[in-house]
């Protein structure tokens, strides 16, 4: 009597991939409620208010833009959406900046941790911050979820990326391994990187020279040697910096390109860089 055949051996299921999801573009109109110094440069700025409601920053690198007033204690001038377009992007009494949500921190809240520097209005309103202040927020215009069933992670980033970085952490599983790269000036502007995953952390400071003019990220990813099995790596930081670890990760390593998240954050010598212009 001939024998029931073998079962076939189950196929791996592919790694899953980025899926975007979009959200309706809101104009909100928010008040500080709390300002907490992190570090002596990075300061976390809690938001809320009636208009906080229906907000959603599921993405680990979901931002939005952050319009500041031209007077720290007076209002901002706030954009201006019909029929889910910006309308009045080229006003030029609008002051605004691009900054990542901090996700999973503080429920009900927009949590978003402001780099503290003289140069430029943001990091001087930053650096004023008091309880009772308003501030403008538009978007998220949408979400990049990324897939979470990879044996490891590669994350990358200097002090602009590091509220992503922290978010990618928050939502990594158990199951996998993280090796995380961090550029700031000194030991002092570390900060408590928690996660589920087996995470290995390194540090890079860059002493006394300025922000942008150092190579110590990018040779970082280089001199380390990828594990086995799918991963997935992402980076936030200035955008030559970006540049320079796509093309070691691409080029060099061979990484699908579909497995390469990065995003150049800021240029030197550049105000208020598009992150999504070519160059980033």
């Amino acid at each position: 009597m001939p024998q029931p055949a073998a079962p076939a051996p189950a196929t791996p299921a592919a790694p899953a991939t980025l899926r975007r999801v979009s959200h309706e573009l809101v104009a909100r109109s928010l008040t500080v409620h709390r300002v907490e110094d992190l570090t002596p440069s990075l300061r976390r700025v809690v938001l809320g208010g009636p208009d906080l409601a229906g907000f959603d920053a599921p993405g680990p690198a979901d931002h939005v833009k952050v319009f500041f007033p031209h007077d720290p204690h007076g209002e901002p001038r706030l954009p201006v959406v019909d029929g889910g377009r910006w309308v009045n992007h080229d006003d030029p009494a609008l002051l605004y900046r691009d900054y990542t949500v901090r996700g999973h921190v503080e429920p009900g809240a927009l949590v978003i941790d402001m780099v503290l520097h003289p140069h430029g209005p943001a990091g001087r309103w930053a650096a004023g911050a008091r309880p009772g202040q308003r501030l403008g927020v538009l978007g998220p215009r949408g979400s990049a979820l990324p897939p979470l069933d990879r044996a490891w992670y590669l994350l990358a980033a200097d002090e602009t990326g590091l509220p992503a970085l922290a978010n990618w952490l928050d939502l990594l599983p158990a199951s996998t391994t993280a090796h995380a790269f961090v550029e700031v000036g000194g030991p002092g502007d570390e900060i408590d990187l928690r996660s589920d995953a087996r995470t290995e952390v390194t540090w890079l400071y860059r002493r006394d020279a300025p922000a942008g003019t150092v190579t110590l990220l990018a040779d970082a990813v280089a001199t380390l040697t990828l594990p086995t099995g799918p991963g997935w790596a992402w980076a936030g930081a200035e955008a030559a910096t970006v540049r320079a670890i796509r093309r070691t990760l691409r080029d060099e390593r061979g990484m699908d390109r579909d497995s390469v998240q990065m995003t150049g954050y800021w240029r030197v010598g550049e105000a208020n860089f598009d992150h999504h212009s070519p160059d980033a």
